[in-house]
């Protein structure tokens, strides 16, 4: 992989990619590696599962780590989406709740579709 062309795909996907490197001591095949762990993981099917099962308790926790982190990744995009479900649950407004987690799975495969390209490729 080219490490200087994943920057900037991450970058143009409004990754702060200074402030990011900071935080995993520049190591970049980390983060890639931390990238790939955080598209697989299962709190996502949570999320939407514990929401069509008004699962509300369940959303929050799931929604949570997933705001922890995809803002330690530097995911703005998935970041803010999952900020709004958070706070939503948190007042407990529940009627959006299908159509915001869908601007996260949005912003999800906007990330795989960047990172499929990066294993192309490389």
């Amino acid at each position: 992989m080219i490490m200087s062309m994943f920057i900037d795909k991450l970058s143009t996907y409004g990754v702060n990619i200074e402030k990011v490197m900071e935080r995993f001591v520049n190591d970049e095949n980390l983060y890639y590696t931390c990238l790939l762990s955080f598209i697989e993981d299962t709190s996502f099917d949570k999320l939407g599962e514990a929401i069509e099962n008004r699962d509300f308790s369940y959303a929050f926790e799931q929604s949570h780590t997933l705001k922890g982190v995809s803002g330690n990744l530097g995911l703005t995009g998935i970041f803010k989406s999952v900020c709004i479900i958070v706070e939503s649950l948190r007042h407990n407004e529940y009627d959006n709740l299908q159509q915001l987690f869908q601007i996260v799975l949005a912003e999800k495969e906007k990330l795989e579709q960047i990172l499929s390209t990066l294993i192309v490729d490389s």
